[in-house]
Protein backbone atom coordinates (compact mmCIF):
# COMPACT_ATOMS: atom_id res chain seq x y z
CA UNK A 1 0.00 0.00 0.00
CA UNK A 2 1.28 3.40 -0.95
CA UNK A 3 1.31 6.06 1.76
CA UNK A 4 0.07 9.42 0.46
CA UNK A 5 2.79 12.02 0.38
CA UNK A 6 2.30 15.42 2.14
CA UNK A 7 2.02 17.21 -1.20
CA UNK A 8 -1.10 15.24 -2.07
CA UNK A 9 -3.05 16.61 0.92
CA UNK A 10 -5.62 19.15 -0.24
CA UNK A 11 -4.99 22.36 1.78
CA UNK A 12 -7.49 24.52 -0.06
CA UNK A 13 -10.27 24.26 2.59
CA UNK A 14 -7.77 25.29 5.32
CA UNK A 15 -6.54 28.25 3.26
CA UNK A 16 -10.09 29.37 2.60
CA UNK A 17 -10.90 29.18 6.30
CA UNK A 18 -7.74 31.13 7.15
CA UNK A 19 -8.62 33.80 4.58
CA UNK A 20 -12.08 34.23 6.10
CA UNK A 21 -10.54 34.52 9.58
CA UNK A 22 -8.05 37.18 8.46
CA UNK A 23 -10.73 39.23 6.71
CA UNK A 24 -13.05 38.96 9.70
CA UNK A 25 -10.32 39.97 12.15
CA UNK A 26 -9.25 42.88 9.96
CA UNK A 27 -12.85 44.06 9.71
CA UNK A 28 -13.18 44.04 13.49
CA UNK A 29 -9.95 45.98 13.90
CA UNK A 30 -11.01 48.59 11.39
CA UNK A 31 -14.44 48.98 12.96
CA UNK A 32 -12.90 49.47 16.40
CA UNK A 33 -10.70 52.31 15.11
CA UNK A 34 -13.10 53.77 12.58
CA UNK A 35 -14.16 56.57 14.96
CA UNK A 36 -10.76 57.21 16.53
CA UNK A 37 -9.88 60.91 16.59
CA UNK A 38 -7.04 63.09 17.80
CA UNK A 39 -8.21 66.18 19.69
CA UNK A 40 -6.25 69.31 20.63
CA UNK A 41 -7.86 71.78 23.03
CA UNK A 42 -6.85 75.07 24.61
CA UNK A 43 -8.99 77.28 26.87
CA UNK A 44 -7.79 80.80 27.60
CA UNK A 45 -9.01 83.86 29.50
CA UNK A 46 -9.20 87.41 28.18
CA UNK A 47 -6.96 89.61 30.32
CA UNK A 48 -8.40 92.90 29.10
CA UNK A 49 -10.22 94.67 31.92
CA UNK A 50 -12.78 96.14 29.53
CA UNK A 51 -14.18 92.64 28.96
CA UNK A 52 -15.37 92.58 32.57
CA UNK A 53 -17.94 95.28 31.86
CA UNK A 54 -19.10 94.29 28.37
CA UNK A 55 -22.10 92.42 29.73
CA UNK A 56 -24.11 91.98 32.92
CA UNK A 57 -23.42 88.48 34.13
CA UNK A 58 -26.40 86.72 35.78
CA UNK A 59 -25.97 85.26 39.24
CA UNK A 60 -29.00 82.94 39.30
CA UNK A 61 -27.00 80.12 37.75
CA UNK A 62 -27.70 76.42 38.07
CA UNK A 63 -24.48 74.53 37.44
CA UNK A 64 -24.15 70.78 37.63
CA UNK A 65 -22.36 67.78 36.13
CA UNK A 66 -24.18 65.05 34.17
CA UNK A 67 -24.21 61.41 35.14
CA UNK A 68 -22.46 60.20 31.98
CA UNK A 69 -18.94 61.60 32.38
CA UNK A 70 -15.31 60.66 31.91
CA UNK A 71 -11.83 62.12 32.35
CA UNK A 72 -8.78 62.45 30.13
CA UNK A 73 -6.18 60.09 31.57
CA UNK A 74 -2.79 58.62 30.73
CA UNK A 75 -4.08 55.06 30.89
CA UNK A 76 -5.04 53.03 27.84
CA UNK A 77 -8.64 54.19 27.90
CA UNK A 78 -10.79 56.57 25.92
CA UNK A 79 -10.13 59.48 26.13
CA UNK A 80 -6.37 58.87 26.39
CA UNK A 81 -3.98 61.76 26.94
CA UNK A 82 -1.12 62.02 24.40
CA UNK A 83 1.93 64.26 24.07
CA UNK A 84 1.60 64.69 20.32
CA UNK A 85 0.15 68.00 19.13
CA UNK A 86 -1.13 68.92 15.68
CA UNK A 87 1.42 71.31 14.02
CA UNK A 88 -1.18 73.92 13.08
CA UNK A 89 -2.62 73.84 16.58
CA UNK A 90 0.88 74.08 18.09
CA UNK A 91 1.59 77.24 16.06
CA UNK A 92 -1.65 78.82 17.28
CA UNK A 93 -0.78 77.88 20.84
CA UNK A 94 2.61 79.59 20.54
CA UNK A 95 0.90 82.79 19.38
CA UNK A 96 -1.42 82.69 22.40
CA UNK A 97 1.51 82.23 24.77
CA UNK A 98 3.31 85.24 23.30
CA UNK A 99 0.30 87.56 23.69
CA UNK A 100 -0.14 89.47 26.96
CA UNK A 101 -3.84 89.78 26.14
CA UNK A 102 -4.57 86.15 26.93
CA UNK A 103 -3.99 83.83 29.86
CA UNK A 104 -3.85 80.10 29.22
CA UNK A 105 -6.13 78.14 31.53
CA UNK A 106 -5.85 74.66 30.03
CA UNK A 107 -4.11 72.94 27.14
CA UNK A 108 -4.43 69.22 26.50
CA UNK A 109 -4.35 66.69 23.66
CA UNK A 110 -5.93 63.28 23.61
CA UNK A 111 -7.25 60.43 21.46
CA UNK A 112 -10.86 59.34 21.75
CA UNK A 113 -13.29 56.90 20.15
CA UNK A 114 -16.16 59.24 19.32
CA UNK A 115 -19.79 58.18 19.44
CA UNK A 116 -23.18 59.76 18.71
CA UNK A 117 -24.19 62.78 20.77
CA UNK A 118 -26.69 60.92 22.94
CA UNK A 119 -24.05 58.38 23.95
CA UNK A 120 -21.06 60.72 24.14
CA UNK A 121 -19.76 61.18 27.71
CA UNK A 122 -19.05 64.58 29.21
CA UNK A 123 -15.31 65.18 29.57
CA UNK A 124 -14.62 66.91 32.88
CA UNK A 125 -12.45 70.01 32.58
CA UNK A 126 -10.56 72.13 35.11
CA UNK A 127 -7.69 74.58 34.80
CA UNK A 128 -6.24 77.90 35.80
CA UNK A 129 -5.46 78.93 39.36
CA UNK A 130 -6.79 76.79 42.17
CA UNK A 131 -8.65 78.53 45.00
CA UNK A 132 -9.78 76.30 47.83
CA UNK A 133 -11.57 73.28 46.42
CA UNK A 134 -12.14 74.78 42.99
CA UNK A 135 -10.30 76.09 39.92
CA UNK A 136 -10.84 79.21 37.87
CA UNK A 137 -12.01 77.05 34.97
CA UNK A 138 -14.38 74.14 35.55
CA UNK A 139 -17.15 72.34 33.70
CA UNK A 140 -17.19 69.88 30.84
CA UNK A 141 -17.25 69.45 27.09
CA UNK A 142 -18.65 66.79 24.77
CA UNK A 143 -17.15 65.79 21.41
CA UNK A 144 -19.31 63.54 19.24
CA UNK A 145 -19.57 62.36 15.65
CA UNK A 146 -22.67 61.74 13.56
CA UNK A 147 -22.96 63.12 10.07
CA UNK A 148 -20.72 65.94 11.30
CA UNK A 149 -18.48 66.44 14.28
CA UNK A 150 -20.19 68.15 17.21
CA UNK A 151 -18.81 70.06 20.18
CA UNK A 152 -20.92 70.99 23.21
CA UNK A 153 -19.35 73.21 25.87
CA UNK A 154 -20.63 73.87 29.37
CA UNK A 155 -17.69 75.67 30.97
CA UNK A 156 -17.66 78.25 33.73
CA UNK A 157 -14.96 80.75 34.63
CA UNK A 158 -14.96 81.92 38.26
CA UNK A 159 -13.43 85.00 39.83
CA UNK A 160 -12.63 84.43 43.49
CA UNK A 161 -12.41 87.27 45.98
CA UNK A 162 -13.64 88.62 49.29
CA UNK A 163 -16.98 90.11 48.27
CA UNK A 164 -18.84 86.94 47.44
CA UNK A 165 -22.02 86.96 45.39
CA UNK A 166 -25.07 84.72 45.06
CA UNK A 167 -23.04 81.96 43.50
CA UNK A 168 -22.39 78.31 44.14
CA UNK A 169 -20.08 75.82 42.48
CA UNK A 170 -20.80 72.08 42.25
CA UNK A 171 -17.98 69.75 43.14
CA UNK A 172 -16.63 67.65 40.31
CA UNK A 173 -17.55 63.97 40.80
CA UNK A 174 -14.67 61.80 41.94
CA UNK A 175 -16.08 58.36 41.22
CA UNK A 176 -18.62 56.92 38.80
CA UNK A 177 -21.05 55.85 41.52
CA UNK A 178 -21.61 59.40 42.81
CA UNK A 179 -25.07 60.95 42.37
CA UNK A 180 -25.74 63.33 39.52
CA UNK A 181 -25.64 66.27 41.90
CA UNK A 182 -23.82 66.53 45.18
CA UNK A 183 -25.87 67.20 48.27
CA UNK A 184 -25.68 70.57 49.95
CA UNK A 185 -24.35 72.58 47.03
CA UNK A 186 -26.82 75.41 47.69
CA UNK A 187 -25.97 77.72 50.60
CA UNK A 188 -28.51 79.15 53.02
CA UNK A 189 -28.25 82.76 51.84
CA UNK A 190 -28.64 81.85 48.17
CA UNK A 191 -31.54 79.52 48.91
CA UNK A 192 -33.47 82.41 50.49
CA UNK A 193 -32.62 84.89 47.73
CA UNK A 194 -35.08 86.20 45.07
CA UNK A 195 -32.79 84.79 42.37
CA UNK A 196 -33.14 81.25 43.72
CA UNK A 197 -36.91 81.67 44.12
CA UNK A 198 -37.09 82.68 40.46
CA UNK A 199 -35.00 79.67 39.52
CA UNK A 200 -37.36 77.31 41.36
CA UNK A 201 -40.33 78.95 39.62
CA UNK A 202 -38.72 78.26 36.23
CA UNK A 203 -37.76 74.70 37.25
CA UNK A 204 -40.70 73.31 39.26
CA UNK A 205 -39.39 69.73 39.20
CA UNK A 206 -36.12 70.59 40.89
CA UNK A 207 -35.74 69.54 44.55
CA UNK A 208 -32.17 69.75 45.91
CA UNK A 209 -31.00 67.58 48.77
CA UNK A 210 -29.71 69.69 51.63
CA UNK A 211 -27.33 68.10 54.06
CA UNK A 212 -24.79 70.90 54.38
CA UNK A 213 -24.21 74.48 53.24
CA UNK A 214 -21.79 75.84 50.70
CA UNK A 215 -19.67 77.22 53.52
CA UNK A 216 -17.71 73.98 53.39
CA UNK A 217 -14.12 73.82 54.53
CA UNK A 218 -11.79 75.18 51.88
CA UNK A 219 -14.40 76.89 49.66
CA UNK A 220 -13.58 80.46 48.63
CA UNK A 221 -15.99 83.39 48.14
CA UNK A 222 -16.94 83.91 44.49
CA UNK A 223 -17.27 87.38 43.03
CA UNK A 224 -18.38 86.38 39.54
CA UNK A 225 -19.08 83.34 37.36
CA UNK A 226 -19.43 83.51 33.58
CA UNK A 227 -20.63 80.52 31.61
CA UNK A 228 -19.84 79.35 28.09
CA UNK A 229 -22.63 77.02 27.03
CA UNK A 230 -22.60 76.49 23.29
CA UNK A 231 -23.20 73.85 20.64
CA UNK A 232 -21.01 73.87 17.57
CA UNK A 233 -20.93 71.75 14.43
CA UNK A 234 -17.38 71.22 13.21
CA UNK A 235 -15.34 69.83 10.35
CA UNK A 236 -12.40 67.55 10.96
CA UNK A 237 -8.84 68.81 10.40
CA UNK A 238 -9.90 72.44 10.89
CA UNK A 239 -9.20 74.85 13.75
CA UNK A 240 -12.39 76.01 15.45
CA UNK A 241 -12.60 79.04 17.71
CA UNK A 242 -15.43 79.55 20.21
CA UNK A 243 -15.60 83.18 21.26
CA UNK A 244 -16.78 84.69 24.52
CA UNK A 245 -16.14 88.11 26.07
CA UNK A 246 -14.27 86.64 29.06
CA UNK A 247 -12.68 83.44 27.73
CA UNK A 248 -12.32 81.37 24.60
CA UNK A 249 -11.79 77.86 23.26
CA UNK A 250 -9.69 76.68 20.33
CA UNK A 251 -10.10 73.06 19.29
CA UNK A 252 -8.99 70.89 16.41
CA UNK A 253 -10.35 67.38 15.83
CA UNK A 254 -8.52 65.14 13.36
CA UNK A 255 -9.39 61.66 12.16
CA UNK A 256 -6.52 59.24 12.75
CA UNK A 257 -5.73 55.82 11.37
CA UNK A 258 -4.56 52.79 13.30
CA UNK A 259 -1.00 53.39 12.08
CA UNK A 260 -1.04 57.00 13.29
CA UNK A 261 -2.36 55.97 16.68
CA UNK A 262 0.44 53.41 17.05
CA UNK A 263 3.05 55.96 15.96
CA UNK A 264 1.87 58.55 18.46
CA UNK A 265 1.82 56.01 21.26
CA UNK A 266 5.37 54.89 20.42
CA UNK A 267 6.58 58.50 20.27
CA UNK A 268 5.16 59.17 23.73
CA UNK A 269 7.01 56.17 25.24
Amino acid sequence: MTTPSRRHIDCRPLRALLAVFVLTFSGVALSQNDNRFHIDLVVFANNEQASLYEEDWPDNLHLRYPRNWTRISSSASSPQKVDYMDPEFAQTLRSLRLSSRYKLLLQTSWQQDLTARKKSPAILIHGGKQSGNHYELEGYIRVAVERYLHLDTNLWLSSFGNRGGNYYLPRQPLSFDEPEEESGFVDESFESSPEYAEFLKQNPGYSPQRSQTQAQSGDSPIDRIVVMKQERRMRSNELHFIDHPRFGVIIKVSKISTEQASGEENAAQ
